[in-house]
Order: structure tokens, then sequence, then C-alpha cells
């Protein structure tokens, strides 16, 4: 039986939670230790270099070792570390979870991904591939306006922006910014998910209707498990959005990302209608 890694690209705040929560608890499943395991995308800098782990200390690491000598779980952050750190221990971490009786699938959906350029794409399929793995790839686009909106109040949540009881000027402020801008461009994930995947592996779906009957029923069959129809009830990593916001900001934004609107409606051309702010870029799709 085909032993399959999925590949999680996010977005942030499209999903991710959801898709992860609802694939590792499939019969046949073992997603491992982490939610998000956060190993690649520290390499990249910039706004990311948060996600690179710190070295454990010498204490740490003997502790962490005693533990996995005695068959308990390795501690979190000496994981995410020792992955960081060793590439071939990443890949060997998943083949491992693989390699254990009845288990066919695994995967690391991390939203940061979505950043990932080509050659690291090509890097972790071709890693796996060398194992005997095959990879799917997952990736989930939400409305722009309404994905920077909760962006926006995870970083106030999070201490990284001031908290504010309204979204108008803070958005304002924040929608174009490198951290914004990172987390958006649909467009260039787009083109570095078709310079390393073939169409088959890759399962491209808008948020909004991800929840639906038809939307479990397209990712179950991608991924080649029984649908839980009941499964879009369950809320994984809400988050309150705030106040509305006006016509004037969220047509600004929207025609500021207008080419991530563009290179979904391609792909997707459903986001015409599924998102709220496509009316300020894209025409109506026809009935």
């Amino acid at each position: 039986m085909t032993k399959t890694f999925f590949l999680g690209l996010g977005g942030q705040k499209c999903g991710s939670s959801w898709i992860q929560a609802y694939l590792a608890r499939q019969p046949g499943s073992d997603f491992g230790r982490l939610g998000e395991y956060q190993a690649w995308e520290h390499r990249l800098g910039g706004v990311f270099a948060r996600y690179r782990a710190p070295e454990p200390t010498a204490l740490g690491k003997l502790r962490a070792h005693a533990k996995v000598a005695l068959g308990a779980l390795e501690p979190a952050a000496h994981l995410r570390w020792r992955l960081q750190r060793d590439e071939d221990a990443y890949f060997d971490y998943f083949a491992g979870l693989l390699s254990q009786q009845g288990i066919t699938r695994t995967g690391d959906i991390t939203p940061s991904y979505a950043a990932l350029p080509v050659e690291l794409l090509a890097r972790i399929r071709d890693g796996f591939a060398s194992r005997g793995v095959a990879v799917k790839l997952l990736f989930s686009m939400r409305d722009p306006v309404d994905r920077l909106r909760s962006h926006l109040r995870m970083e106030m949540e999070k201490g990284r922006l001031p908290e504010a009881p309204e979204n108008e000027a803070p958005l304002r402020a924040f929608y174009a910014t490198p951290e914004a801008e990172a987390r958006s461009r649909y467009d260039r994930t787009l083109s570095a998910i078709e310079a390393v995947f073939d169409d088959g592996d890759v399962f491209l779906t808008p948020f909004e209707t991800l929840f639906t009957a038809n939307g479990i029923a397209d990712l179950s069959r991608f991924a080649g498990v029984a649908v839980d129809a009941q499964a879009g009830m369950r809320a994984v990593n809400s988050r309150a959005k705030g106040s509305g916001l006006s016509e004037e900001l969220e047509g600004e934004i929207a025609r500021h990302y207008a080419p991530v609107y563009e290179a979904a409606a391609r792909r997707l051309p459903q986001v015409a209608e599924a998102w709220p702010s496509a009316r300020f870029v894209l025409a109506p799709t026809s009935a």
C-alpha cells in the first residue's frame, strides 16, 4: 500500500489546523508529535526568522535522549530543533511513522510553508521519494481581505501589535507590511507548487467552501479517507475578527493584492463568487 506524506502549505488563517486535525484522526494516520513542525521556513529569514528553534542546553539534550530511551515522547522543543538542524532527521522521522504497522498516512501542515520557494519544495519531494514515500500537497486560500483581518487580530493577541477594538486604522497600517505580504501572496505559492508537483498530487481549495459537504468530500477523496460529514461543524483555532471594514479600505486592499486574486481565479474560478472582496478585482462568473 502506498505510503503518503501530506505537505500542507496553509495558508495562514485558512483552515490548516482543521485540515491537520481531520486527516490526523483518520484510521491509518499518524501525524506525529507536533501540530505544526515549522521545520523549513526559518531558512527564509526576514519575518520567518523567529521560527528558528533555539538549541537546547546540554542538560536539555541529555534529558531528551533519556526520555526517548525510556520509551517516552521526545520533548516538542527538542524535536523541532532536531528536525530543523538535520534534513535527513526530518525525512527519517516521518518515514519512521509510516513504517509502523497499519500506518499509511502522515504529514506536516504548517501555514508558513506557503512562502517556501521551488528549491525547498523540490527538496522535500525528493527527500521523501528517496525513501519510497509519495508526497501530496494541500493548499487552502481564503478571501485575502478576510484573511488579513484574522491575521491582524492574531498579531494583536500574540502581543506583536497593539490591541485595538476596531480594525480600520490598524489594518490600513498592516496590510502591506512584510509580515502581511509574506502570508498573502498566494500567486507566488501557486507558481512554486506548479513548478514542483503534478496536478494529481495537489489539492487546492477555497477556505470558504472547505467546510461544506462538498468541500469535505473533495478533501476526503484526495486523501483517500472516509468522509466525515459532521467535521465541518467543528471549529479549530477559530478567532474573532473584530469590527467590520469600510468599502474604501476593502477595495484598497483587494486592488493592492490584485495578482493574488487573478492567480487564484485561474486555478479556482469559484473564488470570484466565494470571496466577497473579489468584486473589486474580478468579474463575476456567469451563472
